[in-house]
């Protein structure tokens, strides 16, 4: 069920224009960082203010449209972790 839940959610979210803000306000966090060429996914939710499973399901639709890309795995400036963060294109 959790699968079915998700994808009504993002339907709704596509049709209200939302999702397409969401992706605006990461691309432009990740275009306009002063601090980096690429960013994580974790780095971005804390600038950006949105939770990370938004950001997860936006910067996917942005990598499979070609205006993120992923870069060299890097140690995350707030988790610490291992990961590969995006740059836009």
């Amino acid at each position: 069920m959790p699968r079915a839940t998700s994808t009504v959610a993002y339907h709704s979210l596509r049709d209200s224009g939302a999702a397409m803000k969401q992706e605006d306000k990461i691309l432009q966090c990740v275009s306009k960082s002063a601090f980096t060429d690429d960013m994580t996914l974790k780095e971005i939710s804390r600038l950006t203010g949105l939770e990370i499973n938004a950001v997860s399901g936006r910067v996917n639709g942005l990598k499979k449209s070609g205006k993120l890309k992923e870069a060299q795995k890097r140690r995350c400036r707030v988790t610490g972790r291992f990961v590969t963060p995006v740059y836009a294109v």
